[in-house]
């Protein structure tokens, strides 16, 4: 595997493993961006530069685990990051909370937002793609379509 996909596998790994609650979440979050904004970061490198097709696929899927990992401890913690005891949502505007399927999400945000970011040389296209893949984590009572509160 090349040495950017090394470095940030690793990086990721101790990163979300420190994702315990959605205030972390929101900070890994923050952290990635800022890398994939950054032209000479690894992460860049990582998701941008042509390699083997292979190697570039096993890093997707380790990142990809790294996130479902991350994501299926915040789905069974239950209490967001101030103990509110509201937990997460079982199937929040209508995404289904499946730890997999919301990571593949968060991935496909960080690969399409970040080529869209870096052409545009802006933030937005990443931050509104990340925005989407994140709302099984930003969905409140008072968020919700006015069908969905009632339904709660």
């Amino acid at each position: 595997m090349t040495t950017h996909f090394a470095e940030v596998l690793a990086r990721e790994s101790a990163c979300l493993a420190g994702v315990t609650d959605r205030a972390k979440l929101a900070d890994w979050r923050r952290r990635v961006v800022e890398e994939l904004m950054t032209p000479s970061s690894p992460y860049v490198s990582a998701l941008h530069q042509p390699d083997d097709l292979r190697a570039r696929a096993a890093f997707l899927d380790q990142w990809r685990e790294l996130i479902a990992e991350a994501v299926d401890r915040l789905l069974r913690s239950g209490p967001g990051p101030t103990g509110d005891g509201r937990g997460m949502p079982d199937q929040p505007c209508g995404v289904d909370a499946d730890a997999q399927k919301i990571a593949v999400l968060i991935l496909a945000a960080l690969q399409g937002g970040s080529t869209l970011s870096r052409i545009a040389r802006d933030p937005r296209p990443l931050n509104a793609a990340l925005d989407l893949a994140f709302v099984p984590f930003t969905a409140t009572e008072g968020n919700l379509p006015d069908g969905e509160r009632s339904a709660r």
